[in-house]
């Protein structure tokens, strides 16, 4: 049998064991009080008073999930008045994968952040992707004045196509017809006069080097300074911008010592005002005293129409050919047989206006000589047969001014978002848009471009869809990020300025407002239940340099002192935007009590009367108003904003502040991490479900310490408040 272990040795192994026991309780605390932060911030964060301060890139309690890229919101609250679009993750047109940091972009939207609009159809193959800054500077400066885009939220956000030469649409998909000029109009017959041919003219002044010349983005080869007029004249035939012109000068080169000699140039088969030719004096030089001079002004503007199948065919925007009407057939450009593929040779004699019947019964006919149609209201094309659509702020186009685009003053056919179908004079708009005129974005989840979803659909079901303009007016103050849902009603407004380019979205883009447990830029994301962080019950309110130590002060509720006055009447009362009923003047603190718990922005509060008394039944109403009622907010913590009240008969109501409320409100009270899908905190280790007032409850929050050693407790408490 073995031998029993002597006294002596047992004293010897107990004391062992209760210095080992001891040496892991002081490593413990000792491990604990210096790395108190959740996951030890997961190695992407600084702890410091027990609260992870995430480094750039990551974010939560632990700083163990990824944030994502972020850029102008493409929709957001306006935070003043016409001031919205604040950066915020993916734009809010994405959702963020918190395990890679990378933004799940809605269909449409793309870029790192979603910040981009992508062009339809990438331009159906035909047309450069550019964004309203870039588009800007492609206009032709011989068009008119280059205006830049820069400035505005979206000037690098929406993206729209630039059409290959022949091709046009939103998605390049459509195909321009040969242009002409009617050959019936614009005779000595016709009572509104001859029509003319485009003149410009171009004066140089310079004895050497060589310029160009640019017509609708076509440069010319470098033309010398002593070339001749017929040299000049084959440079700019040999661009495909221009296939006729006649050029006529005194001079018998293009560049003259005094540059007196202006030299003419007769646009045959350009028709229209056309843009002016731009010069390119840099590499002209002068070698007298006079500096160099190249300069392009128009001497008569052109008046001959430029329509698409010179006014006496319809274009097939599909194939890019003409269908000319009866009797007339491809012309010269001058009323004769030609190969131009427009409509511009009457074969015979004209006796009629264009149409099955005379302008398709839908306009005008002027008679001999012109033989013309007016077309009514919603009606157009030279037979009156085709529908117009309607006419909205373009959602891309070249801007009317330096950072002024999508005006109300310069409108489009289908918001240049959407293809008119010429049938019915519908918008058959592009993915993303909608409205008779396609002027609106789509909010996340509806279905097509007319527009149609259901309710379950549109905003995932659990929100709704504003405009930027509504979302302002719905805006809400004394809010935080745990509570934007209950807030006092604000006079912020977005877009109330007419013409405003700063504010042109205000009716055009639209976004999801979610309801009350839900999120993201579509609502389909969950939030979970905020609370109190129970490791921080203590605030650090300033350094005492006598005694080298941090001086700390407790965090508290936030406690408002209601006070009423009057013997008749009732009174209402608000918070954060949620009213009572019509409360009387002869409630009970216990009634007062349960009308505020009943509004959603206000979850529990308790109810003390100044003499002491924890009478239910005293009536917080009084003749003199000696009875002060303190309502302490239990939850929502954190400081909160004054109870508003109306009154309906009762003499007085004062609320007060009388204490405020310093604790957190954060999601999973800052010690879980939230699961999106199931709106549910995941508590770290050693934290649970508590009342918002840091014991065990049923909030579903991670507001509940779980019970250590007490020396731990002491230590803790030694180092945040000083008082060892």
């Amino acid at each position: 049998l073995p031998q029993r272990p002597s006294p002596k040795w047992l004293r010897r192994m107990s004391r062992s064991a209760l210095w080992w026991a001891g040496l892991v309780l002081v490593l413990r605390e000792r491990c604990c009080d210096a790395q108190p932060c959740p996951n030890m911030c997961s190695g992407h964060g600084n702890c410091a008073s027990r609260v992870c301060y995430c480094w750039e890139g990551w974010q939560g309690a632990d700083c163990s999930e990824r944030s994502c890229p972020s850029d102008h919101a493409w929709f957001d609250r306006a935070v003043e008045d016409d001031t919205a679009h604040q950066a915020v993750e993916c734009a809010n047109m994405g959702s963020c994968d918190r395990q890679s940091g990378t933004c799940r972009c809605r269909e449409g939207f793309d870029g790192r952040a979603c910040s981009r609009l992508a062009c339809p159809n990438d331009c159906s193959m035909h047309g450069l992707c550019q964004d309203m800054s870039h588009f800007a500077a492609t206009k032709d400066p011989g068009a008119g004045t280059v205006y830049h885009y820069d400035e505005v939220w979206d000037s690098d956000m929406i993206y729209g196509c630039r059409c290959d030469e022949g091709f046009f649409g939103p998605d390049c998909s459509e195909r321009h017809c040969p242009q002409g000029d009617d050959p019936l109009t614009g005779s000595v017959l016709d009572p509104d006069g001859v029509q003319r041919n485009e003149v410009q003219t171009v004066t140089c002044r310079a004895t050497g080097g060589s310029f160009t010349l640019t017509f609708r983005g076509s440069t010319t080869d470098y033309i010398a300074h002593d070339a001749t007029l017929n040299d000049l004249k084959d440079k700019l035939l040999a661009l495909h911008t221009i296939t006729g012109l006649s050029v006529d000068g005194s001079s018998d080169t293009v560049c003259t010592t005094l540059g007196k000699e202006p030299i003419t140039i007769t646009f045959l088969q350009e028709f229209g005002d056309v843009p002016l030719l731009v010069g390119d004096a840099s590499q002209l030089s002068h070698s007298g005293s006079r500096s160099v001079h190249l300069a392009v002004a128009e001497e008569v503007t052109g008046d001959k129409e430029a329509s698409y199948c010179s006014d006496r065919g319809l274009c097939n925007t599909k194939s890019g050919v003409c269908d000319c009407f009866d009797h007339f057939a491809t012309s010269d450009g001058y009323g004769m047989k030609g190969q131009r593929g427009d409509c511009g040779y009457p074969e015979t004699g004209v006796t009629a206006c264009p149409g099955e019947i005379s302008c398709s019964g839908h306009g005008v006919c002027y008679g001999y000589p012109t033989y013309t149609c007016t077309c009514a209201n919603g009606w157009q094309g030279p037979d009156c047969s085709e529908r117009q659509c309607p006419t909205g702020k373009p959602w891309f186009g070249v801007p009317n001014g330096d950072d002024s685009a999508h005006s109300s003053l310069v409108t489009a056919e289908c918001a240049n978002q959407g293809i008119c179908d010429r049938q019915s004079g519908k918008c058959q708009c592009m993915d993303l848009f909608e409205g008779a005129a396609c002027e609106r974005l789509r909010c996340p989840g509806t279905s097509d471009s007319s527009g149609a979803a259901s309710a379950q659909t549109v905003c995932s079901g659990h929100g709704q869809c504003l405009s930027m303009e509504s979302l302002a007016e719905a805006a809400l103050g004394d809010c935080d990020d745990a509570y934007c849902h209950y807030g006092n009603p604000t006079d912020i407004s977005y877009g109330s300025v007419p013409n405003n380019p700063e504010t042109w979205d205000y009716d055009m883009v639209q976004g999801c407002l979610c309801d009350a447990g839900w999120q993201g830029y579509d609502c389909s994301e969950r939030t979970c239940p905020f609370g109190d962080d129970p490791h921080t019950p203590y605030e650090w309110v300033t350094y005492n340099k006598a005694k080298h130590k941090h001086v700390y002060q407790a965090q508290v509720n936030e406690v408002q002192a209601f006070t009423c006055t009057g013997t008749a009447g009732g009174f209402y009362l608000a918070f954060r935007g949620q009213q009572t009923p019509r409360l009387s003047y002869d409630l009970t603190k216990a009634e007062l009590e349960a009308a505020l718990q009943s509004l959603p922005s206000i979850i529990d509060v308790v109810l003390t009367v100044d003499d002491g008394s924890d009478d239910d039944d005293t009536r917080v109403c009084t003749s003199g108003g000696s009875t002060t009622v303190y309502i302490e907010f239990l939850v929502p913590t954190g400081n909160a904003p004054l109870i508003k009240y109306a009154l309906d008969g009762v003499s007085d109501i004062v609320v007060a502040g009388q204490q405020d409320g310093t604790k957190e409100y954060k999601e999973c009270s800052g010690r879980g991490l939230c699961n999106r899908d199931t709106g549910q905190c995941k508590c770290f280790a050693g934290f649970g479900s508590s009342d918002g007032q840091g014991r065990p409850g049923d909030r579903g929050d991670c507001g509940y310490a779980m019970a250590f050693s007490g020396k731990l407790n002491d230590a803790i408490s030694c180092r945040e408040t000083g008082d060892c």
